[in-house]
């Protein structure tokens, strides 16, 4: 069980900074994408464990990082943030895929709980490597 690694899609910069280094102290590295284009393009480049997107990004939206991550088929599980704590919200995040789902604002302890349940049934799906 190694370190997971994790994107984070947040365009509040100190937001964004303070999620990363409490992940840190949990054994989570993140990778902090600003907006829509760094997330499609740290996501080309690795592979993560779990996506952690905002919805409300600049340019290509939360969803559509959502849609492009599932659309890849590599399965990387998807936690949405979202300040909307409206159902409708949370219906349509998950009809795009979103594995789970947090409203703002939220602790991190249960950021940090749900990343590692959602980890671990990663884990659990995953192939055997032979």
């Amino acid at each position: 069980m190694g370190t997971m690694r994790v994107l984070l899609v947040e365009d509040e910069p100190d937001l964004a900074t303070a999620i990363r280094d409490g992940l840190r102290l949990e054994a989570i590295a993140a990778d902090i994408a600003g907006d829509g284009h760094a997330a499609l393009e740290l996501l080309s480049l690795n592979r993560y464990d779990i996506a952690v997107l905002d919805r409300d990004i600049p340019g290509p939206s939360g969803d559509e990082i959502a849609a492009s991550i599932v659309a890849s088929g590599v399965g990387t599980p998807i936690l949405m943030l979202t300040a909307a704590d409206r159902l409708d919200d949370k219906a349509s995040g998950f009809e795009l895929g979103a594995d789970d789902y947090l409203t703002k604002p939220f602790a991190l302890q249960e950021l940090v709980l749900r990343l590692r349940a959602l980890d671990r049934r990663r884990a659990h799906h995953r192939p055997p490597v032979r």
